[in-house]
């Protein structure tokens, strides 16, 4: 038996429970018979009951199990054993569903509410896609550390996510770097443009990370880290080596990235720059920053650079993640053309075409 009630006598919150083949009273806390008082007793009681590892899967504990348990807790996992990026990401699609349905209990989650909350954020597929796999992510977290049963959302289905087709042109490049007006966000495009870097990685970019001798970035943690075991190295051309020493005399500590106010740029400031440079130039629509990230790959295999090793500036361990997400080649006729006259000569036997002016 597992059950959560108050001592009037004492005004303190107890949790009942079987241990051992003994039936146990622990005292939660001094609280108020209220409702903050009770959803303080849950909290503790579940922090209880996971150190005396004891499941709480009995309906008296299911029951008053809330939505917010789950996530803050999948959340407070995530921080010790996910990169920051990762956690950000999950802390950014929690913030949202949170504030609507975190006071519900689980047994009262429904698919419904996932649809709900997918609708009013206006979601495409590929968001929606993310998100839903987050929130089913943090229950099937719980289920795993056996906090409960099973998940009541483990039959939702997720939207196929798209594989963004967009890269940038040159005419887009200059048309994005002539409609920025501070310093502070050209210095992170340019970033992006000239280094394929992935955009949290440029944000969380500090002095320890640089090596100017090697001309790199070097971050010890990082998204693959667990897979490969290997520190993510970004080697920078002249440019960009030139643009990391401006950065390094300006902010020898903390970030060397940061905003018009000297903050750290944040994913969602980030993002709303590039939704408002969408709203100014209609023609950028689906350019996001993850753009640069593909364009960069893209121009890299059309000038030829293998694509192992575009794979490794990329910082994968192999070419899977780079041709579904990165490569572009489609876009660009007629770097295509020229390949198909160059293998249809060959097959006949026929020199290539020149490539004289």
């Amino acid at each position: 038996m597992q059950k959560i009630w108050f001592r009037k006598a004492q005004s303190a919150w107890y949790l009942t429970i079987k241990e051992n083949g003994q039936q146990k009273q622990i005292r939660l806390l001094m609280a108020p018979n209220a409702r903050e008082g009770r959803q303080k007793a849950e909290e503790i009681a579940i922090q209880e009951l996971a150190t005396r590892k004891i499941e709480p899967h009995i309906p008296a504990v299911q029951s008053w199990i809330t939505v917010n348990h789950i996530l803050d807790g999948f959340l407070r996992h995530s921080h010790e054993n996910h990169e920051p990026a990762t956690h950000e990401w999950y802390e950014w699609f929690f913030s949202t569903f949170k504030p609507r349905f975190g006071d519900l209990r689980i047994t009262q989650l429904k698919k419904h509410h996932i649809d709900a909350w997918v609708k009013s954020r206006s979601f495409g597929a590929t968001t929606a896609n993310r998100g839903i796999g987050a929130i089913k992510r943090a229950f099937a977290w719980a289920v795993e550390e056996e906090h409960i049963p099973r998940s009541p959302i483990e039959h939702v289905r997720k939207p196929h996510g798209k594989v963004r087709d967009r890269i940038l042109t040159p005419e887009e490049r200059q048309l994005i770097l002539g409609s920025i007006k501070d310093e502070s966000f050209r210095d992170y495009v340019v970033a992006l443009t000239l280094t394929g870097a992935r955009p949290g990685e440029i944000r969380r970019l500090t002095i320890e990370n640089v090596d100017l001798d090697r001309g790199c970035w070097v971050f010890l943690k990082h998204k693959t880290v667990k897979k490969t075991g290997k520190p993510r190295i970004i080697y920078l051309c002249p440019d960009a080596l030139d643009l990391t020493k401006r950065l390094v005399a300006r902010n020898p500590e903390g970030p060397l990235f940061r905003n018009t106010k000297g903050l750290p740029w944040s994913r969602n400031a980030i993002r709303l720059r590039f939704t408002a440079l969408r709203k100014r130039h209609p023609e950028l629509k689906g350019v996001i920053s993850y753009t640069y990230r593909a364009s960069f790959a893209t121009d890299a295999l059309e000038a030829g650079v293998p694509d192992s090793t575009v794979a490794a500036l990329l910082g994968h361990t192999n070419t899977n993640t780079l041709h579904r997400f990165y490569s572009r080649l489609s876009q660009k006729v007629e770097h295509l053309k020229n390949a198909a006259a160059q293998a249809s000569g060959a097959a006949r036997g026929a020199p290539p075409p020149s490539t004289a002016a």
